[in-house]
């Protein structure tokens, strides 16, 4: 074939596809219900059972609606399994811990990076607003960075400060807050006029009144238990344990990981995230423990294609895409490095079935309300685990020593 598509090219083309009457089959079922319901993979869900044999304490699932904080309402979930642990009295199951909370500092905190690096330039142009802004300010997040929000700004229940509502749109949002911080940065092209402390304190003065009117004014302060506490004090009453003993392990080797991963940047506060890179069976094991242990397991993911949100079974086979229209299998680094797996959601390992020291199939909370066969929990399988998991966070006391 010549550089330019010809005729005889389409007439090549078109004879191949209609040679097989598979083809014109697929392509009218599309037509009809879709692709995702084309290549549902019935049959598959069918092999699983909602069975496991080791499970944390149930609470209350999170709806994260349109705020896309997946990585919040996943670390929210570890934390109260933690919690739950460490204060039995507590009543955790109908304790919800605010993720718009957590949401309104992790705005704030990538804000505040965006105008400190502007702020650090001798000269600044538009083109620079641009670019630091439309780099700063998104909706994207870690394991990490969350714990780095509780240790700074503690936790509140949701009493305290409500969640979004169904009206919330965080992209909407996102297009709006990346407005107002473009605009207000313009100021800093003519920053010689004032100081840099009164500058930045008016931008963020701007920023914070922008965020609490759309998402609420976090609390200083308030009334828990009959006393009056603060946040942080509400945080160090109710959960002691060391959030930094907890690291992300990957079973991708660490060069391929840093250099093709879409890895979320540290814009905010202190870089501390540990990584280690282990083998499947390792990581199994360390899940395990924590599971044992009564403490659920974050996780990043590729589940954009992975997720029947009908049938709640996480599985890289539950569409067949790559059967039906014929995409290639290859090595999950390559996947990697290719973008085909994508940090696009979080979710909290709950539970396990085990057999005979075989790790079978895992239950996973979803951040989506009761939805589905089994009403937001999941049934994650091997394959899955072995093949579209990214990061896991487990503490490194169930790490073997040689790793």
């Amino acid at each position: 074939m010549k550089q330019e598509i010809e005729k005889k090219d389409l007439e090549y083309f078109s004879s191949k596809y209609e040679d097989n009457t598979n083809n014109t089959k697929i392509e009218q079922s599309i037509k009809n219900v879709g692709i995702r319901k084309t290549c549902l993979n019935k049959d598959l869900a069918a092999k699983y059972k909602y069975d496991f044999n080791i499970e944390i304490p149930k609470v209350k699932i999170y709806n994260q609606k349109k705020s896309y904080q997946c990585s919040i309402y996943a670390f929210l979930r570890v934390i109260k399994s933690i919690m739950q642990k460490e204060n039995p009295a507590l009543e955790i199951e109908t304790l919800d811990l605010s993720a718009n909370y957590l949401d309104f500092y992790d705005k704030l905190e990538k804000i505040n990076s965006c105008y400190n690096e502007l702020m650090s330039k001798d000269s600044i142009t538009l083109e620079d607003i641009n670019n630091k802004v439309n780099r700063y300010i998104g909706i994207y997040g870690t394991f990490h960075y969350c714990r780095e929000l509780v240790k700074k700004y503690g936790l509140v229940p949701t009493g305290v400060m409500e969640e979004a509502n169904v009206e919330y749109d965080a992209f909407e949002v996102l297009e709006l807050l990346k407005a107002k911080i473009k605009s207000d940065a313009t100021l800093l092209i003519n920053k010689k006029e004032k100081t840099f402390e009164e500058l930045k304190s008016y931008l963020m003065k701007e920023a914070y009144t922008f965020l609490s009117k759309i998402m609420g004014n976090p609390p200083l302060h308030f009334k828990w238990d009959k006393k009056e506490t603060t946040p942080l004090e509400f945080k160090d009453r109710y959960l002691k344990s060391d959030l930094e003993d907890y690291i992300t392990v990957i079973s991708y080797d660490k060069e391929v990981f840093y250099n093709s991963y879409a890895y979320v940047p540290s814009v905010y506060l202190k870089d501390t995230e540990k990584i280690k890179t282990l083998n499947i069976e390792q990581i199994k094991n360390a899940v395990i423990k924590q599971l044992q242990e009564g403490i659920g397991v974050w996780f990043s993911c590729e589940e954009s294609t992975t997720l029947d949100y009908d049938l709640n079974l996480l599985d890289d086979n539950i569409y067949k895409y790559k059967e039906l229209l014929n995409i290639k299998e290859i090595p999950k680094e390559d996947k990697l490095t290719l973008d085909l797996i994508n940090y696009d959601h979080a979710m909290c390992i709950i539970g396990a079935k085990v057999e005979n020291g075989e790790v079978k199939q895992f239950k996973v909370d979803n951040s989506f309300d009761e939805h589905g066969k089994y009403k937001g929990h999941l049934i994650m399988t091997n394959s899955f685990f072995e093949t579209d998991i990214i990061t896991l966070i487990v503490n490194k006391k169930y790490l073997s020593k040689e790793n």
